[in-house]
């Protein structure tokens, strides 16, 4: 027996029973190491629906995390991992209960989620923002309740896209008549941006885009997608926005010198779990 283990280990009892008398079941003492973190059950804005079967949370519309710790809480601090852009990530995949769930898999609207609400059980639903009114030029302090942020529903029918049993979206774009397939990104997919620094639409296209007109090799992907009229491009953006599942991240605030109203979005970042306190 380890020195650590003489410390914690009940004490011996003698053993007093004779051959003919069963032993006796007594309760052991608990250990004094186990703690037990709250965990919570959170909404995803996609309800599984477009994972493969393969994937854990195919057709589930829940997950469960753990509330935030101090582990936690230098994870988001921490140098090294803030100058790599993965602290969030790393949270995140604390905090997940399930194990075979990867945060570079998740939808991205699902990873919001997740975010949000981490945020919500470790520092509270209210959310300080500085904004400066468009009107009058004053700058002020507008406060965010977290809980009030919605999911959207996605509206792929009255966008003129169609779900594939593969979990991909196909549309024809009405002024090259060119008959696109494409997929909803993921967390990883996000990195695949944000390493490369770019976040233009062509970045954009070539993510998402599976197919051009049942096409799947790359040149010609790439050379369709280049030649694309901008028409199109805009149309295909919104249609992707439009049918990508997501939690509405706009709030709607009025000014408190004229009573300008404005509308924000809730940025997503680091700072985003450093409330002022």
């Amino acid at each position: 027996m380890s020195r650590n283990q003489s410390r914690i280990a009940p004490p011996e009892v003698e053993d007093s029973t004779s051959d003919t008398q069963p032993p006796v079941n007594t309760p052991q003492p608990a250990s004094p190491f186990n703690f037990i973190v709250p965990t919570e059950m959170v909404d995803l804005p996609s309800k599984g629906e477009y994972y493969p079967e393969s994937h854990p949370l195919h057709n589930v519309d829940a997950i469960e995390i753990k509330h935030m710790t101090a582990k936690e809480e230098d994870i988001l601090t921490s140098a090294t991992l803030l100058k790599k852009g993965i602290a969030l990530d790393k949270m995140l995949q604390s905090i997940i209960v399930d194990n075979r769930v990867k945060v570079g898999d998740l939808l991205i609207g699902d990873k919001n989620a997740l975010l949000i609400a981490s945020r919500v059980y470790g520092y509270g639903s209210e959310y300080k923002v500085s904004l400066l009114c468009p009107e009058c030029n004053l700058t002020y302090e507008a406060v965010v309740d977290l809980n009030e942020l919605s999911h959207k529903n996605p509206g792929a029918v009255d966008e003129g896209a169609t779900k594939t049993a593969n979990n991909t979206f196909v549309c024809t774009l009405p002024r090259s008549e060119v008959q696109i397939e494409f997929r909803l990104l993921t967390s990883k997919d996000q990195d695949v941006i944000t390493d490369n620094k770019n976040t233009g639409t062509l970045t954009l296209l070539k993510l998402i885009t599976v197919s051009v007109n049942n096409q799947t090799d790359k040149f010609y992907i790439e050379k369709a997608l280049e030649s694309l009229p901008i028409l199109d491009t805009s149309i295909l953006k919104r249609i992707y926005a439009t049918v990508m599942p997501d939690v509405n991240m706009i709030q709607t605030v009025d000014c408190i010198e004229c009573g300008e109203e404005s509308e924000m979005g809730v940025p997503l970042n680091a700072e985003f779990f450093w409330p002022d306190l």
